[in-house]
C-alpha cells in the first residue's frame, strides 16, 4: 500500500496512469498541465479531449498517454476551484481523488501519480495536502496492492507545524554523529528475518498491519521476509521499524543483525527516531518530515 511524496518532475514518474489537473473544458492548464500536454503531444492530447468535451467537477476521464511514454494513460481530474471553503470545495476534492481511483480500478492500474489536485486552483496547501492524503489512505486500506505517488515541482504544502519542526530541527543537530565506516561484511538477512518475526509475535501484529504501517505492499513484505543472501538497506530497515512500533532499542538491533550498528551519522534514521521515541508510528507523517529535509521517503519506491 505505498503512498510516497516526494519532488520532482510528474510527467518523468514511471507509472500505469499519469493524472492531470484538468478544468471542466479539458484545455490544457498552466504549470503540470501544460508540462503532461507538451511531453503526450499537444496536438493528439488536445484532440482526445476535445472528443471528451467535458467533466465536471469532481469527475474525472481517460485518454491514452500518447508520446509519455512513462505512462500507460493519463486520467484527467477536474477538482474544485477554491472561493471561501463553503461552496463544497471540500467534498468535490474528495470526490475527485475518488472519481481518479475507480478508473484506475476499471483499468487495473496499480501504479498512479498525481499533483495536487487543486493545489494550483486556489485551494490552501495544507488542507488540499490532507484532503488528498486522507482519501489515498482510505483507498490503499482496500487496495494494499496500489503505489501512489503524489510528485510536486513546486508550491509545497507546509507539512509540520513551526513548533514540531524546531524541534525535529534541534533533535537532529544535537543527535547527529558522523561515523567513519569499515568494509562491510557479507552477510544473509537470516538474523534480521528471525528478529523481525519475534517482534511480530511478541506485538501481535500481522503481515497485512505490518505492510500496511511500513509503507510496503503485501509483496513488498513476503521478499523482505524470504532468507535469502544480501541485506535490506536502512531505509527498508528504518520503515520496518516504524511497521513494529520498534523502540530505539529494538531499531538498534534490527541494524546490528545486518551488521549496521550507525545510527545517528543518518538523517533519515534521526528523524525516524524522534517519532519513535515519542510513540508515533505514522509512516506518512514521518516521511512529510522527511520532504522538508528534501530526503527519500521509508518503504518501497
Amino acid at each position: 500500500m505505498p503512498f510516497y511524496f516526494k519532488r520532482g518532475d510528474l510527467v518523468e514518474t514511471k507509472c500505469d496512469a499519469i493524472v492531470n489537473a484538468s478544468n471542466i473544458n479539458l484545455k490544457m492548464v498552466e504549470g503540470v498541465g501544460r508540462a503532461i500536454f507538451h511531453k503526450a503531444g499537444d496536438k493528439e492530447l488536445t484532440n482526445a479531449c476535445k472528443a471528451i468535451g467535458h467533466c465536471d467537477v469532481g469527475h474525472a476521464v481517460l485518454t491514452p498517454s500518447f508520446n509519455l511514454t512513462s505512462a500507460k494513460a493519463i486520467i484527467h481530474a477536474v477538482g474544485p476551484i477554491y472561493i471561501n471553503g463553503k461552496h463544497g470545495e471540500e467534498a468535490a476534492l474528495r470526490k475527485t481523488y475518488r472519481s481518479v481511483f475507480k478508473i484506475a480500478l476499471e483499468n487495473d492500474f496499480k501504479t498512479l501519480a498525481f499533483p495536487l489536485l487543486s493545489g494550483e486552483f486556489n485551494y490552501p496547501l495544507r488542507e488540499c495536502y490532507e484532503i488528498a492524503e486522507s482519501e489515498i489512505r482510505l483507498f490503499l486500506k482496500d487496495h494494499p496492492d496500489f503505489r501512489i505517488y503524489m510528485v510536486l515541482f513546486k508550491n509545497f504544502p507546509e507539512n509540520l507545524s513551526e513548533d514540531e519542526q524546531v524541534k525535529l530541527s534541534k533533535f537532529v543537530m544535537n543527535n547527529f554523529k558522523s561515523t567513519v565506516h569499515s568494509v562491510e561484511e557479507k552477510v544473509t538477512n537470516e538474523e534480521f528475518v528471525k528478529l523481525v518475526k519475534e517482534l511480530q509475535a511478541k506485538k501481535n501484529i500481522s503481515d497485512l498491519e505490518l505492510a500496511l504501517n511500513s509503507n510496503l505492499t503485501p509483496e513488498d513484505l513476503k521478499s523482505f521476509l524470504e532468507v535469502k543472501e544480501g541485506t535490506p538497506s536502512k531505509n527498508e530497515v528504518f520503515a520496518l521499524a516504524v511497521g513494529l512500533k520498534a523502540s530505539k532499542t529494538e531499531l538498534t538491533n534490527l541494524l546490528k543483525s545486518i551488521k549496521m550498528d550507525s545510527l545517528n551519522d543518518d538523517m533519515t534514521g534521526l528523524v525516524t527516531l524522534f517519532y519513535l521515541e515519542k510513540g508515533i508510528y505514522d509512516i506518512y507523517k514521518i516521511n512529510r518530515a522527511l520532504f522538508n529535509y528534501g530526503v527519500k521517503p521509508l518503504g518501497l519506491l
